[in-house]
């Protein structure tokens, strides 16, 4: 940048000297010309002694011009101008010091001189100084060479403060990397004011975002991990008793057909909680989001509330649905399917029989509300967030079947989906809302969801809070 700044300033220094220089040189052949043709016609009309005295009136004006007025034989007749070779036409010469014409002690004195010839062969020489005109060259010349070292000094010191500005906080961003490589997740690169935010900032910024994002996934693995160890010993121990009693026993086809159908229960609960886990850490990675289109909510509700109606009715309680024109969101049907089917089933195992469940749909200004509302006991104020945690049951649900990750899968689903997820109060009963934003581009898609519709349903039914 500095080298760039001392270049510009530099060409911008050519150009000005070379505009200068030009107008001091012809400047002074346009003026000589002028005086030359002013006393020509003043010679040519009136007597010599009228064109003599003029001159010595204009010899006499501070730094005019000077003047040589010679004969035939070119003897002077008048002015002051020193003797010199003075061909017609422009010339320029030195005069030493002791030759000069004003006096001033000038080691040399530069004249442009301009001779013509009048009437009767006499010929007229008028010199012009053209020192002040170098000095007005010569200053600038200087001016510019100490701007020149002025403009470089700063140059160089700004560019070094920055540069050196800029290492440092680079080194920062490089050891904050450093620290996050070697485990501490928290670490955060440093970032400016709004105001005074430059390049590197918004650098940091995206990286920040990044490392926020990597300490959600890693802690969300730890997560995973955590709750896979504790909640899967429990089956496998189940599952490793069966084996051992039946080994233990006498030998018994009856017995060992028990023994294996009840560690194949088993296993299909690890693998349904096996399955659940790919699939929401699927969607958090953001899998096949790219090949979403429009789907229509409400038909997607209608099929997942047709599905489990005869269930609702078996165990005595009631699935509405509340559902009217066309709800379109941008998505996969499949996985709104599922999320649905969460939803519903969680409510349905957790509500005693004769209660009601309602399925709503709703389309806001710009977005799609879905609404899974039951008036049983309903969850804590202090929970309603802990239950789209994976494998967090409430209390009083541990003794029904299933691994907890039917709220967190839903959760998974909406969030994929650009939706928020939340628990409310039914007074009684619980709420779960679910809001996506409205599909905006639904000119070719509507065929598309039109056609989903028919498409087979596909969900898992472990939806236990």
């Amino acid at each position: 940048m500095a080298v760039l700044f001392l270049a510009v300033f530099g060409v911008s220094g050519v150009v000005t000297w070379l505009t200068l220089n030009a107008p001091v040189d012809q400047g002074a052949e346009a003026q000589l010309t002028r005086e030359a043709a002013i006393l020509e016609t003043i010679y040519e009309q009136h007597p010599r002694d009228t064109a003599l005295r003029m001159i010595r009136d204009r010899e006499r004006r501070p730094r005019g011009f000077n003047f040589r007025l010679s004969d035939q034989a070119g003897r002077r007749v008048g002015g002051d101008l020193p003797d010199q070779p003075s061909p017609d036409g422009f010339f320029t010469f030195q005069l030493e010091a002791d030759q000069s014409i004003d006096g001033d002690d000038v080691p040399q004195q530069r004249l442009q001189v301009l001779t013509v010839r009048l009437k009767d062969g006499v010929r007229l020489s008028v010199a012009l100084d053209l020192e002040p005109g170098r000095q007005l060259k010569g200053s600038f010349l200087r001016s510019f060479i100490l701007t020149s070292g002025a403009a470089l000094f700063i140059a160089l010191a700004v560019g070094l403060s920055y540069v050196s500005r800029t290492l440092e906080r680079i080194e920062v961003i490089g050891e904050t990397a450093d620290a996050i490589a070697d485990g501490d997740l928290t670490r955060r690169a440093p970032v400016r004011p709004a105001r005074s935010r430059d390049d590197i900032d918004h650098l940091a910024i995206a990286i920040n975002r990044m490392l926020d994002r990597i300490e959600t996934l890693v802690l969300s693995v730890r997560q995973v991990s955590d709750d896979v160890a504790h909640d899967l010993r429990t089956p496998l121990a189940h599952l490793k008793q069966r084996v051992e009693v039946a080994l233990a026993a006498p030998p018994s086809v009856d017995a060992y057909r028990s023994a294996l159908e009840g560690a194949s229960e088993k296993i299909d609960e690890v693998l349904a909680t096996f399955e659940a886990l790919l699939r929401i850490g699927q969607l958090e990675a953001g899998a096949n989001l790219s090949a979403f289109h429009v789907q229509d909510v409400s038909q997607a509700a209608a099929s997942v509330v047709e599905a489990f109606r005869p269930s609702a009715e078996d165990s005595e309680r009631r699935l509405v649905l509340s559902a009217g024109k066309p709800a379109l969101v941008l998505g996969d049907r499949s996985l709104l399917t599922q999320l649905i089917a969460n939803l519903v089933e969680n409510a349905l195992i957790h509500t005693p029989a004769g209660s009601t469940v309602e399925v709503r749909v709703e389309t806001l200004g710009d977005g799609v509300r879905l609404v899974v509302e039951d008036d049983g006991p309903g969850v804590p104020v202090e929970l309603r967030e802990a239950i789209f945690r994976r494998f967090y049951r409430v209390e009083r649900s541990r003794t029904t079947p299933g691994s907890g990750l039917g709220l967190s899968l839903a959760a998974a689903v909406a969030r994929a989906h650009g939706g928020e997820i939340r628990a409310e109060d039914a007074e009684p009963g619980l709420r779960i809302v679910v809001d996506f934003p409205a599909a905006i581009d639904v000119k070719n898609d509507n065929a598309t969801a039109t056609a989903s519709a028919a498409s087979p349903m596909v969900f898992t039914s472990d939806t236990r809070r």
